[in-house]
């Protein structure tokens, strides 16, 4: 009888064990459910962030998310990082938008919207204008802020966006607009120190 009883006891002992277990394996996996999601969430903030509102801003967030940054990789309008919240890593990344203009047509010169012609039946789909014609205005504010532009920025007065005969695209587009820019009559004169940027080629002597 006292056999039974030891066995049964022990039998006891053993479920109690795996079910204490169990319960913590659950805490375990839900914490890094957890983790990966404030991770996840923490990486899609600081990429936003950096390109909306700067660097510090960035870091900021990610501190008060309780999230360590491991690596940033910041590559013409787009910012790319990685962060870790406890064992979890997250990756997330977004595009800086190029300031000035409305995105749209409206204000381009007639030579402008002929290449932009041209070069959409050459590649066969619509060019997206992130910045087109600008205003002396619109201009004067981007060169007084333009320690915080990404690309150059021409003084009032000599940009070629204010005689609309320049447009500015998105990163994704510059590769495939300037294989054919020549072909339609665009010139990509700086696709170094400003990819994005094309203009209309100027008329041979």
């Amino acid at each position: 009888m006292r056999s039974n009883e030891g066995t049964a006891m022990a039998v006891v002992v053993v479920i109690g064990a795996l079910c204490a277990l169990s319960i913590a394996g659950l805490g375990v996996v839900a914490g890094d459910v957890l983790d990966a999601a404030r991770a996840q969430t923490a990486a899609d903030g600081f990429a936003l962030a950096d390109v909306t509102a700067g660097e510090a801003a960035a870091n900021g967030l990610a501190a008060a998310a309780g999230a360590e940054v491991l690596d940033v990789d910041r590559s013409g309008l787009r910012t790319q990082v990685v962060v870790r919240v406890g064992d979890a890593l997250a990756t997330a990344a977004a595009e800086r938008p190029v300031a000035g203009g409305d995105g749209g047509r409206a204000g381009l010169a007639p030579a402008m919207v002929a290449a932009l012609a041209r070069a959409e039946e050459l590649l066969g789909a619509p060019v997206p204008i992130v910045s087109g014609f600008r205003s002396r205005a619109r201009q004067q504010r981007l060169w007084d802020a333009r320690h915080d532009n990404p690309y150059p920025v021409a003084p009032p007065g000599s940009s070629r966006h204010e005689l609309g005969l320049a447009i500015d695209v998105p990163l994704n587009v510059v590769k495939a607009l300037s294989r054919v820019a020549l072909s339609a009559g665009l010139c990509h004169p700086l696709p170094e120190s400003d990819p994005v940027h094309f203009v209309v080629c100027p008329a041979r002597p």
